[in-house]
C-alpha cells in the first residue's frame, strides 16, 4: 500500500458489499471518485487518513456510511457540492492544516451529517450549507476562523469544540451576534404562533421547543418542508428546534412561547467564555467608558503641550528638560494606547465578540499591546532618574552636577533598549497581547510568561519604592521651623506626587501580585477599573505635575509666544527675572523643579 499512488474512477464502484474501506498512509494524492458504496446496505467506515490527497472535487463522493475520515492528509480545497447525494453521519477532516479554500456549497447535498471535525485546519469561515443536522462541531485549534455561524444555521447543534471563548458567545446572544437574522426568525416565530393560535392544532412539550404531535416522524424534522402546514412561514420555519427568541433570556430558565412553557436546551459550547474573555464589552459601564475619554483627551492636551514646548524651544538643553520630554513622550504612547481602546470600544459597543478576532488576533492588538507597555516602562524609568536627579540636586547639592547631559542620554539610552525589549517580547511568545480585550500581556501559561509577568510587576515594585524614598527623605529635608513659603510648596508638591503615584501603582501592583500568586480578588471584569482608569492615570497628571504648572514650563511657553508676536509684556518680566541662561552648572532650584 506504501506504493500505492492513484485508485482509477470506477474502481470502487464494483464493490457494493463493504463494510468497511480503509487506504492509509499511501503517497495518494487524488481522492477516486466512490459513488454508490453502501447504497444498499450503509457502510460502517471509509477512512482515508495519512495520504497526501490535495483536492476534493465537485461530486467526488457519494456513499453511505456511518463515519468518512480524511484526517491529516495535504488537502487544501473542498469544491462546491463534493459530498453531493451521500449520506454521512461523522465526516472527520481534521490536521489537513492547509484547508483554507472551501466552497460555499461544499458540503450541499450532503444528507444525515451529525458530525463534523475541521479541527487543526486553517479555514476562515464555516459554509453552513448542508449542515442543517449538525448536531457536534469540532473545530478546536482553528486559529484562523474569523467568524463562527449564527446558531439559526445550525438548528440541531447540540456541541461545539471551538478554538477561541468569544465565539461560543454568538451561541449565548444570537441575536447579537446576527441581529438580521434574528429579526427574520421573530417575525417567522411571531408568524407561526399566530397560526397555532387560530387552529389550536399543535402544542408545545419540553425539549427546545418540539412540536407534538404533528412532527414526531423524523423526516418530517429533518425537512419541514413535506410537512403539511399552514401558511408560507411555516414552510420555511425549521419545525424540530426553537433556538433563542432574546439575548436577555439566559440559557436554562424557562420562558413563554405560543402561550405554552418549554426549557431551553444550551449548545455545550467550548472553551466557555471565562475571567480574561467574557461575554461584554471592552469598556464594561458607561461610566468607565466616558472616563476613559477624558483621561485621554487630558493626556494628549497635557503631553503634546510638554512637547511642544521642548521641541521648539531655544534654550539650553539640561538634564530636567531631557527627562520632561522622555517622560512626556512615553506618556503620550499612553494616551494613544487608551485612544485606541476607546475607539475600538466605541465601534464595537453591544457586540464586541463580533469584532474579538479582529481586535485580539489582529494588529489592533498588538500595536495597542506594544504602546502600553513601552509607555509604562519608559515613563516608570524616566519618573525614576527625574526623582533621582531631583533627590541629589536638593539633598546633595554639593554633587548636583553628578548627572550631567552625557550621563543622562546614555542613561535614558538603557531606558528606551529596556522599555522596547520588554513590549517587544510578548511579540515573540513570551506571553501575549491576544489573550484580553484591553491588550495587556496576563499569559502566565509557561515559566517565561510567568517569569515575564513577575518581571514587569518587580520593577513597577522597586521603582514605587524608589521614589517614594526619595520624596520622603526630600520632605524630611525641609527645616519644619524655618520652612519658607517656596518649602512649603515644595512639601506640598511632594505629597501629590507620591499620592498620585500610589493610587496608579499600588492598587495593580496589588492584586497582580495575588492573581499571579493564584488568588485572585477581583474578576477581570473588576480589573478593567484599575487597568482602564488607575493605570492610566499617572500619563494624565505627569505633564500637569511635572512640567505645566511648574514656573519653568511657564516661562518657556511664554518666551515661545514671544517669538510669534504675542505676550511681549510678560516677555520682558521673565527676562529680568531669568537674566542667564539655564545650564547644569546653573540649575533651577527644588521650587522650580517640582
Amino acid at each position: 500500500m506504501r506504493r500505492l499512488v492513484t485508485i482509477d474512477d470506477g474502481v470502487l464502484q464494483d464493490f457494493q458489499q463493504l463494510n468497511f474501506l480503509t487506504v492509509i498512509q499511501t503517497p495518494l494524492s487524488k481522492l477516486p471518485k466512490m459513488s454508490g458504496l453502501g447504497v444498499h446496505i450503509p457502510m460502517h467506515r471509509i477512512d482515508f487518513e495519512n495520504n497526501k490527497i490535495r483536492i476534493i472535487r465537485t461530486n467526488n463522493v457519494r456513499v453511505r456510511t456511518d463515519d468518512m475520515f480524511l484526517n491529516y492528509n495535504a488537502i487544501t480545497t473542498i469544491e462546491g457540492w463534493a459530498f453531493n447525494g451521500s449520506e454521512i453521519s461523522k465526516l472527520s477532516l481534521k490536521g489537513n492544516k492547509e484547508l483554507s479554500d472551501i466552497a460555499v456549497s461544499a458540503f450541499q447535498g450532503l444528507k444525515s451529517l451529525r458530525e463534523i471535525d475541521l479541527s487543526d485546519t486553517s479555514l476562515s469561515y464555516l459554509p453552513v450549507l448542508g449542515l442543517e443536522e449538525l448536531e457536534i462541531l469540532n473545530l478546536e485549534n482553528t486559529k484562523t476562523l474569523r467568524t463562527i455561524p449564527s446558531i439559526y444555521d445550525l438548528k440541531n447543534l447540540k456541541k461545539a469544540l471551538l478554538t477561541y471563548s468569544f465565539h461560543c458567545c454568538a451561541f449565548q446572544y444570537p441575536a447579537k451576534h446576527n441581529p438580521k437574522r434574528h429579526k427574520v426568525y421573530i417575525e417567522q416565530l411571531n408568524r407561526f404562533c399566530k397560526s397555532v393560535s387560530r387552529r389550536n392544532e399543535r402544542d408545545m412539550e419540553e425539549g427546545f421547543g418540539e412540536i407534538v404531535p404533528a412532527f414526531h416522524n423524523s423526516s418530517n424534522l429533518i425537512n419541514p418542508s413535506n410537512v403539511d402546514v399552514v401558511g408560507e412561514v411555516e414552510k420555511k420555519v425549521h419545525h424540530g428546534i426553537f433556538h433563542q427568541i432574546s439575548a436577555s433570556i439566559s440559557y436554562g430558565k424557562n420562558y413563554e412561547l405560543c402561550g405554552k412553557i418549554t426549557r431551553r436546551k444550551p449548545v455545550d459550547c467550548r472553551p466557555q467564555p471565562n475571567a480574561l474573555n467574557p461575554c461584554e464589552d471592552m469598556m464594561s459601564w458607561a461610566w468607565l467608558r466616558i472616563s476613559v475619554w477624558i483621561v485621554l483627551s487630558s493626556a494628549i492636551f497635557g503631553n503634546v503641550a510638554v512637547l511642544a514646548v521642548h521641541i521648539f524651544i531655544r534654550s539650553e538643553k539640561n538634564v530636567p528638560r531631557l527627562l520632561m520630554g522622555n517622560l512626556a513622550f512615553a506618556d503620550l504612547c499612553m494616551a494613544f494606547y487608551l485612544l485606541l481602546l476607546a475607539i475600538m470600544d466605541l465601534i464595537s459597543t453591544e457586540t464586541y465578540f463580533n469584532f474579538a478576532y479582529m481586535w485580539q488576533e489582529g494588529y489592533g492588538c498588538r500595536i495597542a499591546g506594544f504602546l502600553t507597555v513601552f509607555a509604562s516602562q519608559l515613563s516608570l524609568f524616566t519618573l525614576c532618574v527625574l526623582t533621582i536627579e531631583r533627590w541629589f540636586a536638593i539633598r546633595h547639592a554639593l554633587y548636583s552636577n553628578i548627572i550631567d547631559i552625557k550621563l543622562a542620554f546614555k542613561i535614558m539610552a538603557s531606558g528606551w533598549i529596556y522599555s522596547l525589549t520588554m513590549a517587544i517580547l510578548p511579540l515573540c511568545g513570551v506571553s501575549s497581547y491576544s489573550n484580553t480585550s484591553i491588550c495587556l500581556p496576563m499569559e502566565i501559561g509557561d515559566k517565561f510568561s510567568l517569569a515575564y509577568v513577575i518581571v514587569l510587576l518587580s520593577m513597577a515594585a522597586f521603582g514605587f519604592g524608589l521614589m517614594c524614598f526619595c520624596y520622603i527623605q526630600i520632605y524630611l529635608s525641609l527645616n519644619y521651623e524655618t520652612r519658607t513659603r517656596g518649602e512649603g510648596s515644595i512639601a506640598k508638591k511632594i505629597t501629590i506626587l507620591v499620592g498620585t503615584n500610589f493610587i496608579c501603582w499600588a492598587p495593580i501592583a496589588f492584586f497582580s501580585v495575588t492573581a499571579v500568586a493564584g488568588f485572585p480578588l477581583i474578576s477581570v471584569t473588576q480589573s478593567k477599573i484599575l487597568l482602564v482608569f488607575f493605570y492610566p492615570l499617572n500619563s494624565c497628571a505627569n505633564p500637569f505635575l511635572y512640567a505645566i504648572l511648574t514656573r519653568q514650563y511657564r516661562k518657556d511657553i511664554v518666551m515661545l509666544l514671544a517669538r510669534h508676536g504675542m505676550c511681549h509684556q510678560c516677555a520682558r518680566k521673565y527676562t529680568f527675572v531669568y537674566s542667564r541662561p539655564l545650564s547644569n552648572n546653573n540649575r533651577n532650584t527644588g521650587e522650580t523643579q517640582l
